[in-house]
């Protein structure tokens, strides 16, 4: 099982305190953490932190973006070698959002069959897609290849709204990316309420995400340990949004957009 707030760490290791936002993370009983192949940085990071604490005594999702069964399966050794690790909790394709690269990666030769074959050879131990099309969404969570699906929700955005209990339905976990909207939309909030304006606020929105009781986890990025804290905090101690306040979330963060 994981816990509902995890760490989406594309961003951490552009930051000099990347390791000691890892550390506190998992410190605080986070026991989550997403990365890609593709997120520069990233996986070396983590494989760091690993090798740091002697083990890992927490859950670690990576992607491809290779469309192929060769070349998935190449991420995954890649993967395996550079976190440290002898089996990875969870393999994702990685941004599949168009039908023509879902083609591609069901096809036979395709990056799932890559997947597929590492999973049988005891290399990953759960395979999932991330993606930011609808269409593809639905796809994934009705065709029955896929454990989780990771896609975009928030306040900000809430196109793919529809597929998360349909996703809960089928027994497919959701990871939800972008749970504040995107790191853009979170900067220009914070300087809003420097200046006084406390309208739509950074916890505001987590909580949104957090108040839907079909998601499996939310993965907002920290570059920073205070970051992580005041997620923590606030998964801790959050009450769930009713719907007043859930549209209220909504409509503010509507004037921003």
């Amino acid at each position: 099982m994981v816990t509902e707030l995890g760490l989406g760490a594309m961003d951490t290791p552009q930051a000099k305190k990347g390791a000691e936002t890892v550390h506190l993370a998992l410190d605080v009983g986070i026991n989550f953490i997403d990365t890609a192949r593709d997120y520069e940085g990233s996986e070396f990071l983590i494989g760091e932190v690993v090798r740091a604490r002697g083990k890992k005594d927490f859950y670690v999702g990576t992607k491809t973006f290779s469309r192929t069964r060769d070349g998935s399966q190449y991420d995954v050794d890649r993967s395996l070698r550079i976190l440290g690790v002898d089996t990875i909790d969870l393999y994702q394709l990685h941004d599949v959002s168009t039908l023509e690269a879902w083609d591609q990666v069901m096809r036979e030769g395709g990056a799932l069959e890559g997947l597929q074959i590492a999973k049988a050879r005891g290399l990953i131990n759960h395979i999932g897609v991330s993606s930011h099309n609808i269409d593809v969404l639905e796809k994934i969570v009705a065709c029955g290849e896929f454990d989780t699906v990771m896609l975009e929700h928030s306040a900000f955005f809430r196109e793919a709204e529809k597929i998360i209990p349909l996703a809960k339905e089928a027994d497919v976990g959701t990871i939800v990316m972008r749970p504040l909207g995107g790191s853009g939309r979170t900067s220009s909030i914070r300087t809003r309420i420097a200046s006084g304006d406390n309208s739509l606020t950074p916890d505001m929105l987590l909580q949104y995400v957090l108040s839907n009781p079909d998601i499996s986890i939310a993965i907002p990025g920290a570059r920073f340990p205070d970051r992580i804290r005041n997620n923590a905090n606030l998964a801790e101690s959050y009450r769930p949004f009713d719907e007043v306040l859930m549209k209220q979330c909504e409509e503010e963060a509507a004037l921003l957009s």
